[in-house]
């Protein structure tokens, strides 16, 4: 089955204050093929939530980036994950602070699991990345199946802040 193309988000400059040197032209933004990428590689995902009290709360989780959609699932019984169920907005950082990729956007609960062409997707890019847990695609068919975490924009950079670029995802 053909899978439909990724997302492709609209690159630009942030605004930010005049004091920190930013160019203000768009010369030099990143390649969302070299973000993506760096997403989908990245075995270490820093997961920021708040509850419905607003107390934040970021820890580090496993996760899948398949087709613009970052996968992560964990216990209920933790924090951030009561956090995503009270309150859907999320942020995640990948390691380092130099090759930055930071994404912002809303978490969908996947209560009853995902189809089973996503599923067998799921789990082949678990083996890839995390062998040790041996994910079949019926651990993620009819039930929970943990939270999708769609960006709406992407801030990234490997020079900061001269190739500071934001992806904007206009469907979201």
């Amino acid at each position: 089955m053909t899978q439909p193309a990724p997302p492709t988000p609209i690159a630009e400059r942030p605004r930010m204050p005049h004091g920190y040197g930013m160019p203000a032209s768009a010369d030099g933004l990143l390649e969302w093929t070299r973000v993506d990428e760096r997403l989908r590689e990245a075995t270490v995902y820093w997961v920021g939530t708040a509850g419905a009290d607003g107390r934040p709360a970021v820890r580090p989780v496993d996760g899948l980036w398949l087709d613009g959609t970052l996968y992560v699932g964990g216990s209920p019984e933790t924090l951030w994950v009561r956090n995503l169920s009270a309150n859907p907005r999320a942020s995640v950082h990948l390691d380092g602070g130099y090759d930055a990729a930071i994404l912002e956007g809303d978490a969908e609960m996947l209560a009853d699991g995902v189809d089973r062409d996503l599923a067998e997707r799921l789990a082949a890019e678990s083996n890839r990345k995390y062998p040790q847990y041996g994910m079949k695609p019926a651990d993620y068919v009819g039930r929970p199946a943990g939270f999708a975490i769609r960006p709406s924009r992407v801030l990234a950079w490997q020079s900061f802040p001269t190739d500071l670029t934001r992806f904007r995802f206009a469907d979201r």
